[in-house]
């Protein structure tokens, strides 16, 4: 399958699952809560999804100062801020962890010590998601009809969990047994620079922390989308809902996840007896503060370009300190 049938493929997804939840609810509650907000308090969730990035960046940078990545925080920040704008101006065509490792390589770094940065970035969320899914499934199982579910999840999520602690901590073994094969010395490179993740001690403390930060100050955001449309929901219901949501958008099987997210809101929120308009509302106006934000960004990386390119071309010239 091409690129651009993959692409349309994941369109057409979106939209059915979009069109199926619209078909589902009372279209004229629908806008009247999408297009009646508060927009200071929309215009502050834009704020807070900048902040995000911003805290995503710091977390990034101290995973590559600590595997010897020679990148300033203010590259990691423009760096982080083109990826995620490449990845809402142009879904399906580039993700925002191709973009930055290309961006990264372009400071001089192989593709492979490049590709190991954004991989240990992503694993770094995937620990604190996994973490917070057991409060997710605390939080769910006060709302589900069968009070199974949560033991199940907690089971699910504990074994995840489990398997990828030892997969860190077993990281040294694993490298020397394919460092000598053709194809897996770049990926016993990615091995041994994941010891950042679990034995930098402070460091390591303090990546982790970021990482439950972030998903603080993004429940932070949804709450208040929910505030801006006056739908009064329990902000550690919207904590304990966010990580599943997130591991659904990260499914490459829609357009930045729309669609997906939606269903989840949804179908999650729809259980506290919220209205299916409400929570439907909520995700298209949390969808669309991302995109603003990206943009924003996008503009921030776009208009300090010069201003970077003339620092590191001084950089480069001999004699110049």
């Amino acid at each position: 399958m091409t690129a651009k049938s993959k692409f349309f493929l994941k369109v057409s997804v979106s939209i059915v699952l979009i069109g199926s939840l619209i078909y589902q609810v009372d279209f004229s509650r629908l806008i009247s809560a999408a297009f009646n907000p508060s927009l200071p308090l929309l215009a502050s969730v834009v704020g807070i999804v900048i902040l995000q990035f911003f805290v995503g960046a710091c977390r990034w940078f101290l995973l590559i100062s600590g595997t010897g990545v020679p990148l300033s925080p203010w590259q990691t920040f423009r760096i982080l801020l083109a990826g995620m704008f490449f990845n809402q101006a142009l879904p399906g065509s580039l993700s925002s962890d191709t973009v930055r490792i290309w961006l990264v390589s372009r400071h001089g770094l192989p593709l492979a010590r490049a590709a190991s940065t954004v991989l240990l970035d992503r694993t770094a969320g995937l620990v604190s998601i996994l973490t917070l899914l057991v409060v997710t499934s605390v939080t769910i199982a006060k709302v589900a009809p069968d009070p199974n579910l949560s033991t199940v999840a907690i089971l699910v999520v504990g074994g995840a969990l489990l398997l990828l602690v030892m997969a860190l901590s077993s990281a040294d073994w694993i490298a020397d047994v394919i460092e000598d094969h053709r194809y897996g010395r770049h990926f016993a490179a990615m091995l041994r620079d994941s010891r950042v993740l679990w034995r930098a001690g402070s460091r390591s403390a303090v990546v982790i922390g970021l990482s439950y930060l972030l998903h603080v100050i993004s429940a932070f955001g949804l709450w208040v989308v929910f505030q801006s449309i006056s739908v009064d929901v329990d902000f550690l219901m919207v904590l304990g809902a966010l990580p599943l949501v997130i591991l659904g958008t990260l499914l490459p099987i829609s357009v930045g996840g729309w669609g997906v997210r939606e269903g989840l809101m949804v179908g999650i929120f729809a259980m506290t007896g919220m209205p299916f308009e409400q929570a439907l509302a909520a995700s298209i106006l949390w969808g669309l503060s991302v995109i603003v934000a990206a943009s924003l960004g996008g503009l921030l990386w776009v208009l300090s370009r010069p201003v970077a390119e003339r620092s590191a071309s001084r950089m480069e010239t001999p004699g110049v300190r």
